[in-house]
């Protein structure tokens, strides 16, 4: 078997299960050996930052000398993405060696008429890697909710963390912030912590209080009134919290709710006896690297990829937008139909001097025409690209040495100019030296 065969064994599978429930993925599970059982979890759900919580936990755990396992969902360029330890993704031999040696039992659950989805299989697989790999600890990233997602088969977590809540997959988690943080708080193991991201909306904190009370979990909210903010932009931020001087390399102010979220969970292992020092979180923290996020590849012009893609992450985005004069603002935006494409194309174009609507990559796609007609209420100069490649062609024609151009929406779409614009701009990849 290939990597790319191994690939498209996943991809074979539903993308979402008919009825939902772990009992597919326990069953999957008790025929791999149990690989769940003897790994130790930190546990991320929520709508947006779980996967820059994530990331930047893994880099300070890193630091602090643990093998550390990253599961992160959706991937951005490459598939194998999803699965890393220690900074470094699955190989393609491993990758394809691993689905060669769980492929058995998926088939005989297949067999037994047991349903399952993509990302049970996904999630099965990646909980065995990292069992080989003797990771000391897993960065868990929630795919879809929390309460049914396939990665709540673990038996327990070290800490819980719930990042920021809104409004997206609705049709799936519930229309109110009040079900979609019922869901997220699936994840939630009695007697246990949970931290809980700053400036949630009250509706969605009032249910993560309640179930933290019924779950008896104590609740660590970070004091993020008391970070002292020196410095905040695109191309990140500078902050001091609980004696802490902090880099952060992910740029937009969101993402020092993030950093704040994961210095608490931090602290929370030293409580389940990891020794982590304060160097190793504020290292850690700095050297984070999280593709699609405020990713910059070029200052003059600034040419950022963000992959904002519903309503809250366009609107962090958007304050991020700020920054600029909106004259200098270029946007290329491709959205999949089924999100919420009015009202994040709102929060975007309305920030833009000019604006590209381009189709992404996938079945689901918005058509480009369709985008520009909702972007041209907002942002007169908006036009419908043939191609990525020639939007970003015109874009950056248009663009001044002063100017900004940034490119958000489906991460689909992340994946597929990401190539183009480290072809385009070899020479920046790292913005923070």
């Amino acid at each position: 078997m290939t990597c790319q065969e191994a690939e498209a064994y996943f991809h074979s599978f539903r993308r979402f299960k008919k009825v939902p429930g772990l009992s597919p993925i326990r069953a999957l599970l008790a025929k791999l050996g149990h690989p769940e059982e003897g790994l130790r979890f930190l546990h991320v759900a929520g709508t947006n930052g779980k996967g820059s919580v994530c990331a930047m936990c893994a880099s300070a755990l890193r630091e602090a000398g643990y093998r550390t396992g990253l599961f992160i969902s959706p991937f951005v360029i490459n598939f194998r993405e999803r699965m890393q330890v220690d900074g470094r993704m699955i190989g393609e031999e491993e990758l394809a060696s691993l689905v060669q040696g769980v492929r058995p039992a998926m088939e005989e659950l297949l067999a037994e008429g047991v349903s399952l989805s993509e990302f049970e299989a996904v999630t099965a697989a990646g909980l065995v890697w990292f069992a080989r790999q003797q990771c000391d600890v897993v960065c868990l990233e929630v795919g879809l909710g929390g309460r049914f997602d396939a990665t709540n088969v673990i038996p327990r977590s070290l800490v819980s963390v719930i990042a920021s809540i809104g409004l997206d997959h609705t049709d799936i988690l519930g229309d109110t912030l009040e079900k979609i943080a019922f869901e997220k708080c699936g994840i939630l193991r009695r007697g246990g912590v949970t931290v809980c991201g700053p400036g949630q909306e009250p509706e969605a904190l009032a249910v993560i209080m309640e179930r933290c009370a019924q779950e008896e979990n104590r609740l660590v909210i970070p004091g993020a009134a008391s970070a002292q903010v020196q410095e905040s932009g695109v191309l990140g931020s500078r902050v001091q919290y609980g004696g802490l001087e902090l880099t952060i390399p992910l740029g937009g102010r969101h993402q020092i709710s993030n950093c704040l979220t994961a210095v608490e969970a931090l602290k929370v292992l030293r409580t389940e006896g990891f020794v982590i020092s304060d160097k190793n979180i504020t290292d850690g923290i700095k050297n984070v690297r999280f593709p699609a996020r405020m990713e910059c590849f070029s200052r003059r012009p600034l040419v950022i990829l963000d992959g904002a893609h519903n309503p809250d992450g366009c609107r962090a985005l958007a304050a991020a937008l700020e920054e600029f004069p909106r004259e200098r603002v270029s946007v290329i935006m491709g959205m999949l139909a089924d999100k919420d494409t009015a009202g994040s194309t709102a929060l975007v174009a309305a920030r833009a001097g000019r604006f590209w609507a381009v189709t992404p990559p996938g079945p689901r796609a918005l058509p480009a025409g369709e985008l520009a007609v909702l972007a041209r209420a907002y942002c007169p100069q908006t036009a419908a690209a043939d191609s990525l490649g020639s939007a970003l062609e015109q874009a950056l024609k248009a663009a001044g040495e002063e100017d900004a151009v940034f490119i958000c929406g489906s991460l689909y779409l992340a994946a597929e100019i990401r190539p183009l614009l480290q072809s385009r701009f070899p020479a920046l990849q790292d913005t923070t030296k």
